[in-house]
């Protein structure tokens, strides 16, 4: 597993005084400012907090292909850049390089709140399939913010806050000569959907020795028994939250749910 020092730049934005408590890190394709609305949404006072993009994604470096997710890990030891005992939280992808840099360098988290992480059973092999070809398709530009927001609130993103959708528009995307442009290259989030297989985050579960909250949306295609249950198991200490209502994207869909999830696991330590 990589220890960070081979982190193309990493761009975080932090919030709160004092020193940071817990550490947001997002999806494949979206960007560090969506965790916004959970993080407004949060009872706990005071919360120093930092957020982070992974590499490829919103203002950190591109990076090289492939985006083999050992690298992941990588990218959230490079943001915490030496802090402990955080508390960390992590959609998607962003569970899985948790979980990876928490393996690489036990005591970085004391607390891990883990949204449908991508943890699936070995072997782990590179699969480019349905969700690469889409990616790959993706429109990366459009005429404008407004052009953006109709398209997003009327299509894929519909179930979506709508304070959620514009830290989207105002973190994930850019302007540019041809117009309002994904920061995100639909080509690097085609890679990591790729490579979203081919690790071994499974096998490193269980040699962790820090108390974990795992996530699942009601209405879920991805994380849903029995293989939730199981993927439960793995941990030395895990606990399972269900939000009502909502799919994968938990974090732009229940926000203020999500926010309570977390309160309740700071509430814990």
């Amino acid at each position: 597993m990589t220890d960070g020092t081979d982190a193309p730049p990493i761009a975080t934005a932090s919030g709160g005084s004092g020193d940071p408590e817990a550490l947001f890190v997002h999806a494949t394709g979206f960007c560090k400012e969506v965790w916004g609305p959970v993080i407004d949404a949060m009872a706990t006072d005071p919360f120093p907090w930092i957020s982070m993009d992974l590499r490829g994604h919103g203002d950190s470096a591109q990076g090289e292909f492939p985006y083999h997710w050992d690298h992941l890990g990588g990218d959230v030891l490079t943001a915490v850049d030496g802090r402990t005992a955080l508390v960390g939280v992590g959609h998607s992808c962003g569970g899985a390089a948790l979980v990876r840099a928490e393996a690489a360098r036990p005591g970085t988290f004391r607390h891990l709140v883990l949204i449908e992480p991508i943890i699936f059973p070995t072997p782990a092999r590179r699969l480019d399939g349905p969700m690469s070809a889409v990616a790959r398709r993706r429109r990366s530009v459009f005429e404008s913010r407004q052009a953006a927001k109709e398209r997003f609130s009327n299509g894929p993103f519909s179930a979506w806050t709508e304070r959620s959708l514009d830290a989207y528009l105002d973190g994930g995307f850019r302007e540019s000569a041809d117009g309002f442009e994904l920061k995100c290259a639909p080509a690097v989030e085609a890679d990591y959907y790729a490579e979203g297989s081919n690790h071994d985050t499974w096998d490193l579960v269980d040699s962790l020795d820090v108390p974990v909250t795992l996530v699942a949306g009601e209405f879920s295609t991805s994380h849903q028994e029995p293989f939730l249950g199981s993927l439960v198991s793995r941990f030395r200490q895990a606990g399972l939250v269900v939000v009502e209502g909502v799919g994968h994207l938990v974090p732009m869909e229940a926000p203020r749910g999500l926010a309570r999830v977390i309160d309740r696991a700071i509430g814990t330590i």
